[in-house]
């Protein structure tokens, strides 16, 4: 009898244990260029407050295991504008962020610059072919 108290006793020490363990939230979404819709890869995805972060993958996707409570979600890609958002988390949450496309001003500087340029040779052309 004792025996079988002291299973049952562990057993349901057991079973309030594991609640405890599962201290953390999962945090996905996806992440896309705003102006075409379509998803992007290799976004990096930095939860700042604890240093742990992911990419997406090919569809855009990704996840992160993170404590419940305050965060900060920052998200990167080359030519396009950083995105950061402060929150709480308490559940598993959904994020879709939309990342704004950066225009490059020296690469359209260089080819209004070239186009210039060959708009002089043309003229030049003209000129000399006269």
């Amino acid at each position: 009898m004792k025996t079988i108290l002291i299973c049952n006793l562990f057993l349901f020490y057991l079973v309030l244990s594991i609640p405890g363990y599962a201290q953390l939230v999962l945090v996905t979404g996806n992440v896309i260029n705003e102006k075409t819709g379509s998803a992007l890869e290799n976004v990096n995805i930095l939860e700042s407050f604890s240093g742990i972060g992911t990419i997406t993958n090919l569809t855009g996707y990704f996840s992160l295991m993170l404590k419940p409570g305050n965060t900060e979600i920052v998200i990167t890609h080359d030519g396009f504008k950083e995105f950061s958002k402060k929150m709480v988390i308490k559940n598993d949450t959904v994020i879709t962020v939309s990342l704004m496309q950066l225009v490059n001003i020296k690469s359209k500087s260089k080819v209004a610059e070239h186009q210039k340029t060959a708009g002089k040779l043309e003229k030049e052309e003209l000129i000399l072919n006269k």
